[in-house]
């Protein structure tokens, strides 16, 4: 009897282990998928060196939208901005897994492109005028990103994952759009303006939280 026990105990471990490997997914090469982040909506294709190694290109862009208000700087100018920002960029990434479960991955990569802001003064420098305006674009390229991300497995079929990381920058260029002749009238008003936006809005690291699905084959 105990034999008999013994013996089927065993046969049910085998074949759960059995299962498990035939459950298992298969190995990628290849996926193409779509992510979302504070830049836009993506497009990432990805080549699978091995199963700890993929190389990904990425394009995105972003329409013009606004910048809800919790997520802006507390400004010292009183009245503060509202913001508004476009983006296009290109990039090439390296995503290294080092461990068994190839879940936890350190991307390092280079990307190409813009982002152009357009920040609205909270208050008219006249009572029934439109609010003056700034830009605050970035140009400089390439830039670098580093980050880490969890998901996204070299598997075939659905994967799902997210991205934690930093762009790193040469900063943005801050410059006033409004009417010339405000300029004349409130030169030192508008240069501490650009000066408190160039403190507290023009990043030169600007952080990055992007959440992907893809599908390997």
């Amino acid at each position: 009897m105990k034999q008999s026990l013994v013996l089927a105990i065993a046969f049910a471990f085998a074949s759960m282990s059995a299962f498990a490997q035939d459950a298992t997914p298969e190995f990628a090469d290849y996926s193409a998928g779509l992510a979302i982040s504070p830049f836009g909506p993506s497009i990432n294709l990805t080549y699978n060196v091995d199963a700890k190694n993929s190389i990904s290109a990425g394009f995105g862009f972003s329409p013009e939208v606004s910048a809800p208000d919790a997520l802006l700087p507390d400004f010292e100018t009183t009245g503060g901005f509202s913001a508004t920002g476009t983006s296009s960029w290109l990039g090439v990434f390296w995503r290294h897994r080092p461990l068994e479960n190839q879940n936890f991955g350190v991307n390092l990569g280079m990307a190409a492109g813009q982002i152009e802001n357009t920040l609205t003064a909270g208050l008219p420098f006249h009572e029934g005028e439109d609010p003056h305006t700034f830009s605050v674009n970035y140009t400089e390229n390439p830039v670098m990103y580093m980050g880490l991300s969890y998901g996204l497995k070299p598997v075939k079929g659905l994967q799902v994952g997210v991205d934690i990381g930093m762009l790193s920058t040469g900063g943005a260029s801050v410059a006033y759009t409004g009417h010339a002749e405000e300029m004349d009238e409130h030169e030192e008003e508008i240069e501490a303006q650009m000066e408190d936006i160039q403190d507290k809005f023009a990043w030169s690291i600007l952080p990055n939280l992007q959440i992907g699905v893809a599908y390997g084959f």
